[in-house]
């Protein structure tokens, strides 16, 4: 039986690629397992990307959505209905 590969491809912002690949059998089975350890391994990849990034002090970005999180949730409290006017 012949063997292929489940293929994703990661592009860094500095243009660098890296390919990760898992080699499955030809069945159903086997993909579906190949899909999930790829799944994991590109959540590992991302994750140490996220920490080295963190790191260095270059989550600007971060800092701004930390800051619109805390909007979100003083304006998410409950509300009493708009009062209706009688016509």
């Amino acid at each position: 039986m012949a063997t292929t590969a489940v293929c994703a491809e990661l592009k860094f912002r500095d243009g660098e690629k890296r390919n990760i690949s898992v080699q499955v059998e030809n069945n159903l089975k086997s993909l579906i397992c190949g899909v999930s350890e790829l799944n994991g391994n590109v959540s590992q990849l991302l994750s140490e990307l996220v920490e080295r990034e963190g790191a260095r002090g270059g989550c600007i970005q971060g800092e701004e959505d930390e800051d619109s999180d805390e909007d979100e949730e003083q304006n998410s409290e409950p509300q009493p209905p708009a009062k209706r006017s009688k016509t």
